[in-house]
């Protein structure tokens, strides 16, 4: 509703030559209002105003039920929006004397003249008791944007005592078994297990909540059972209950990330580890004037339980940490440069480091892709030959040196059935068969799969590989006898298809498997 100072404002406006858009700016009004009041006359604008207000009016009989409505809905916290209003009020009683637009207008009225309070519900909250030590320790996630298209996604541990912090980041969103592997990274660090955890109702670990009746999913309740750990779950609209977490993951944001920039999120994870050391736990804690890392070492470890092992570790693979490859198949670690196979290109993979060598492994599966010796120094690049062929190699050239890298005739026989067969693949056979030669363990085993392969006539890189796992699983068991009880077997269900002269040894690993049952 235009006032009637606004009104004459307009008029003056009009009378000193202004047009209408300078009146608008000037008065910061629409143009549109002020072309609606611009040709009133003064008696135009009072009838106007009356009708306005009569208008209003209409909904003075639901003076009342507005009222509860509003105050019912404050009282519980919740906003209240007025097309909900204006639909209970329609619902009740059918057609109503006014638009939302009018209803809204009612409302202000209401608030402006204090007949609704316009003050919100407030909450009382209560400081919470400091924790004893080894008791708790509160978990939390937050995301940080480091690039146009990437985020850092942050998991952060704080013993509620001593206030010292784990951070682990990452470049996708987590999965339950990474913030179980966390969960166990952060109680090495801390050295010991906490009594109770306490975490939000985060559906990668909690199902659901019903009055105290709580429902984990099946991955994270085994790792609270095998761990004998408590939960706390907090309430929805509830910091307070792990605010010491709160803080950390804002922490982290503001004292370690904003002045901060990277490219990739696998170059956080040093930087990070630093800071981690010199500043979250190396410096004195405002909330507790103490620091924490003094803290932990001089009180609260020893009140923390011994760890236990877990099934969970490293999540099941052999990896202790992620890296991602470069779009020329490097990652970075600990300085130097390795190459993984030209396939992970551009993808993560995990790395655990030894004594003497870097393995690079599969992310989902686990299996070791790659192995380098760790060179002495810093900026360092170690490249497998197998992974790269050079630029105008002949595949013959290739495959001569493939077989020679493994004594025997079977072998070779087999890369000459490969090099035969494989012509349009010839560069991606030789990358997985090196890596094959690579991770052979027991060699009587890879001997009879060549011959396995041989015999079904599937010269694949993957068959080979298949035929050695599954052979290497026999154990004791004598390989000969199985392989002669396989023989007549191929035989026969080769000779039953005429029209399909080679199938791959994946279409006999069962019956492989079965032999092999059958025998023991």
């Amino acid at each position: 509703m235009v006032t009637v100072s606004v009104y004459q404002e307009i008029q003056r406006c009009k009378r000193f030559g202004r047009s209408k858009a300078a009146t608008a700016r000037q008065l910061s009004l629409a143009r549109g209002t002020v072309r609606k009041f611009w040709p009133m006359s003064e008696r135009e604008y009072q009838e106007f105003s009356r009708q306005a207000s009569r208008r209003g009016q209409r909904f003075d009989v639901y003076r009342d039920e507005i009222i509860e409505i509003l105050e019912t809905n404050a009282a519980d916290g919740q906003k209240v929006y007025v097309s909900s209003i204006y639909d209970v009020l329609e619902e009740r009683h059918g057609a109503i004397p006014g638009s939302g637009r009018t209803l809204r207008s009612y409302i202000r009225m209401l608030r402006e003249t204090g007949a609704v309070s316009t003050e919100p519900a407030t909450r009382v909250r209560r400081p919470q008791e400091e924790v004893a030590p080894g008791k708790q320790c509160q978990v939390d996630f937050g995301e940080y944007r480091i690039g146009p298209a990437m985020k850092a996604y942050i998991f952060v541990a704080v013993l509620a005592a001593c206030r010292a912090r784990y951070v682990r980041v990452q470049d996708h969103p987590f999965r339950t078994l990474e913030v179980i592997r966390y969960l166990l990274e952060s109680f090495a660090y801390f050295g010991g297990r906490p009594e109770t955890l306490v975490i939000d109702q985060d559906k990668l670990m909690t199902v659901s909540e019903n009055g105290g009746e709580i429902i984990h999913t099946k991955d994270f309740q085994h790792f609270l059972d095998e761990q004998d750990l408590k939960v706390w779950l907090c309430r929805k609209a509830d910091p307070q209950s792990k605010g010491k977490v709160e803080n950390a993951v804002k922490f982290v944001k503001t004292s370690f990330f904003s002045a901060r920039r990277f490219d990739e999120v696998e170059d956080i994870h040093e930087p990070l580890e630093r800071w981690l050391a010199r500043r979250a736990n190396g410096r004195i804690c405002q909330a507790t004037g103490r620091v924490p890392m003094v803290v932990l070492e001089t009180e609260e470890r020893a009140k923390l339980r011994a760890l236990r092992p877990s099934i969970y570790d490293s999540s099941g693979h052999g990896f202790s940490d992620m890296r991602k490859a470069d779009p020329k198949g490097m990652i970075s670690f600990c300085g130097n440069q390795y190459s993984v196979p030209d396939e992970y290109a551009g993808c993560s993979v995990g790395v655990a480091p030894t004594a003497t060598h870097l393995v690079i492994c599969d992310r989902e599966t686990g299996e070791q892709v790659a192995s380098h010796r760790k060179p002495e120094g810093k900026g360092r690049t170690c490249v497998a030959p197998h992974h790269r062929i050079s630029r105008g190699q002949k595949a013959d050239d290739a495959y001569d040196e493939l077989a020679g890298r493994y004594a025997g005739e079977r072998w070779r026989r087999f890369v000459d059935h490969n090099r035969e067969n494989y012509r349009r693949y010839w560069k991606d056979q030789i990358r997985m068969l090196a890596r094959i030669l690579e991770t052979i363990e027991n060699h009587s085993a890879f001997d009879a799969a060549l011959e396995f392969c041989l015999e079904s006539s599937s010269y694949g890189a993957g068959d080979l590989r298949h035929a050695y796992r599954h052979l290497d699983e026999a154990g004791k068991l004598s390989l000969q006898p199985l392989l002669e009880h396989a023989k007549p077997i191929l035989a026969a269900r080769r000779g039953s298809q005429p029209g399909v002269a080679r199938r791959g040894v994946g279409y006999y690993s069962s019956l492989v498997s079965l032999v092999a049952g059958g025998a023991v």
